[in-house]
């Protein structure tokens, strides 16, 4: 996606939305990353599962993790307030490239985003009856 934004190097435009979706990219993985690390550094494990079994909601840093996880994703996504660069990143980029970027790339970040949610925030127990 990076190559798509500055896919025509003699436009200024196009170099700009280039270098500007790489800084965006580079941030978003850099909270999302840190996130994880600490996710980690609480349960010791990265599978959605045991980290549910191991309860990380009650330690002090889970919060703070789960907050610069979606920090991260929510730059991948363009959500509000972390979408600034996102329109300049489109008008420099070729149409066809823009659109691909615009539905691919988010699609796959909200799908995963709605997977961690889902199996890591505690919206009660799955193996409760009604």
């Amino acid at each position: 996606l990076y190559i798509m934004a500055g896919m025509f190097k003699r436009d200024k435009r196009s170099n700009e939305a280039g270098l500007k979706y790489f800084l965006l990219g580079a941030f978003s993985t850099g909270f999302l990353l840190y996130g994880i690390a600490l996710i980690y550094g609480i349960a010791g494990t990265t599978q959605l599962d045991e980290l549910r079994r191991a309860n990380p909601q009650y330690d002090v840093l889970f919060y703070p993790a789960l907050a610069l996880l979606l920090i991260g994703f929510f730059f991948k996504i363009a959500a509000f307030p972390f979408h600034s660069w996102t329109p300049d990143v489109y008008t420099g980029t070729p149409t066809p490239f823009a659109g691909f970027m615009a539905t691919a790339s988010k699609l796959a970040a909200f799908a995963s985003l709605s997977l961690i949610l889902v199996r890591l925030l505690p919206f009660g127990d799955e193996r409760t009856t009604h």
